[in-house]
């Protein structure tokens, strides 16, 4: 099953949702609209997973959502298929697919980010790929 962005922004709210978090009337109405609710939080974390490890998203526009939509699931047992990613999106010096990947490693309370660093944004892309080597070379 292959996700467009819409339906991994769906993905990302249900698995807010499903740890509890309280969301706004319009990410409400999204959740319940979403087609996606059909399936348990758990199976769409896996679809997600084997869609990206299977190479049907092509695009690192279509890669990122995904990352992002994992990142909102607090599921550390995801830490060593990021670290896989992160390598693969680092080699091809993909820089917002890095810099997403750091975020989804930071929300697992990994040091993915240089602790002497003062920001952390997505067009930091220098910073964002030296952070992701260091990472990766102290794994």
């Amino acid at each position: 099953m292959t996700l467009t962005n819409d339906q991994f922004t769906e993905a990302a709210f249900i698995f807010e949702k499903a740890k509890g978090s309280s969301h706004s009337e319009f990410e409400r109405k999204i959740i319940e609209e979403s087609e996606l609710t059909k399936f348990h939080p758990t199976e769409l974390e896996q679809i997600i997973v084997d869609g990206l490890n299977s190479g049907i998203y092509k695009t690192e526009t279509e890669r990122t959502s995904g990352y992002w939509s994992l990142s909102k699931i607090g599921n550390r047992k995801l830490i060593a298929e990021y670290k896989k990613w992160l390598l693969e999106e680092l080699e091809n010096e993909n820089g917002i697919a890095v810099f997403q990947i750091l975020v989804g490693l930071d929300r697992l309370d990994e040091p993915a980010f240089n602790e002497n660093r003062n920001g952390r944004g997505a067009d930091e892309t220098e910073l964002n790929l030296r952070d992701a080597k260091e990472y990766l070379k102290e794994k």
